[in-house]
């Protein structure tokens, strides 16, 4: 029991020695720690997804192929794609931090969270195939501009063009408006319905104004 003290007086000193002499944590664990509190916090933990009976009503039980089509069950748990553990943070972390760079990982994350939950064995595939179109350096800022490119499978990777580059500068660009252009391009995704229903030339009264 003394011996065990002593142990645990000399690493609680050594950690104070250590402290002192501006000794911390590696930089990849700093970042991943950040990293995983940036998820967290944007996707807290919630209580699992319960399907209803309302979430079968009117679907169909084959598709026009003839295919079953399965039905969530009452009662039954589905997973949402934000439902990752601590360790699955960490390794999608680590996995974005090898391709693109720990700070440029860090920096990423902090624009786009959910990352975090995509597949991580597409990052550097992916990354492959935008360095062989676009070079390197190219593909690293595009995605840096563009973090949602991480959720696109390599096989679609290879199949990008000057379309995909230029929509990740619209999409850096208008990042700081969202909160302001989302609700109306839903209004204006939304106006040929509601004409339908109203019967009002919705379109015309605004371009008479």
């Amino acid at each position: 029991m003394k011996n065990l003290r002593l142990v645990m007086a000399s690493s609680i000193f050594a950690l104070f020695v250590l402290k002192a002499h501006g000794f911390a944590a590696p930089k990849n664990s700093r970042l991943a720690d950040e990293a995983v509190s940036i998820f967290q916090t944007a996707y807290p933990k919630k209580e699992p997804f319960k399907a209803s009976a309302w979430t079968s009503f009117g679907v169909p039980g084959y598709d026009i192929d003839g295919t079953p089509i399965r039905k969530a069950k009452k009662g039954e748990q589905g997973r949402r794609l934000t439902d990752i553990s601590e360790k699955q943070c960490r390794a999608s972390f680590k996995a974005l931090a090898q391709v693109y760079g720990q700070d440029e990982a860090l920096e990423i994350t902090r624009t786009m969270p959910i990352i975090l939950s995509f597949d991580n064995q597409w990052f550097g595939p992916s990354y492959k195939e935008w360095s062989r179109i676009f070079g390197a350096d190219e593909a690293k800022a595009m995605v840096l501009r563009n973090p949602g490119l991480l959720a696109v499978r390599p096989e679609n990777a290879a199949t990008a063009t000057d379309q995909t580059m230029n929509f990740s500068y619209i999409v850096a660009y208008t990042r700081p408006f969202s909160k302001i252009l989302l609700p109306g391009l839903l209004f204006l995704l939304a106006v040929p319905a509601m004409e339908a229903v109203t019967g009002v030339s919705i379109r015309a009264l605004l371009f008479n104004f």
